[in-house]
């Protein structure tokens, strides 16, 4: 049954970041010929993150009471709009808004890295570190989700975000959805103490934050 209204939270250890991948990110195709200093600093901020990261989300959700013409509103008077909402959402009845933060102690550090010890190849690798950390996390949510509502009858559409462009309705070009937004997807939470803060600029801190939806649509036989 749809506890909707309610807000859940949904919280996982850090996930382990292989330093291969950050050297893959910053375009070290060849890891053979990656000096040894470089491969070391990748593997310190993969150690680093472990100790630093804290995923930890919080997400709520609400009936959508009418989605026509890219115009999405939802229980309570909240209003969404973007032209792909008819491609991704047409079929669901709920929409789960969801935050999510590894919290701010890896910000501290890159900040610490780069102002007080000058250590910019330490805090870039961090960096890295922190947003694959928040990507991993975002999959295992997101697989969090499909399995909680699956039992319930409930298929989970793919995530969606504000700020995020997606492929038009006729296939032809992209739309994007307008990161202001966020504020609307923040509404969704009422007056509920969350991990993630929006600024006046709906920039999310911590930095190493995320936000978004996904749709549920009743399974049919």
């Amino acid at each position: 049954m749809i506890q909707n209204d309610i807000v859940s939270s949904w919280v996982c250890p850090p996930p382990p970041v292989a330093a291969s991948r950050v050297l893959r990110v910053h375009k070290y195709r060849d890891l053979s010929k990656v000096r040894p200093i470089i491969t070391k600093a990748a593997e310190e901020a993969c150690k680093s993150a472990l100790q630093l990261a804290s995923p930890d989300a919080r997400y709520v959700i609400l009936p959508i009471e009418s989605l026509k013409m890219g115009r999405m509103s939802v229980s309570g008077g909240i209003e969404f709009e973007c032209g792909a909402f008819e491609r991704h959402l047409s079929e669901c009845d709920y929409l789960v808004a969801f935050v999510m933060t590894i919290g701010p102690a890896l910000d501290d550090k890159v900040v610490s890295l780069v102002n007080e010890v000058f250590e910019p190849l330490e805090a870039l690798f961090l960096e890295t570190v922190g947003w694959l950390t928040i990507e991993s996390a975002t999959r295992q949510f997101s697989r969090h989700l499909k399995e909680e509502f699956a039992g319930q009858g409930w298929d989970v559409s793919l995530r969606m975000g504000p700020g995020y462009e997606y492929p038009s309705p006729d296939g032809e070009g992209r739309v994007s959805w307008d990161l202001w937004q966020q504020k609307q997807l923040f509404e969704m939470f009422g007056d509920a103490e969350l991990p993630v803060s929006l600024s006046q600029m709906c920039a999310m801190s911590p930095k190493m934050s995320r936000s978004g939806v996904f749709g549920l649509t009743q399974k049919t036989d």
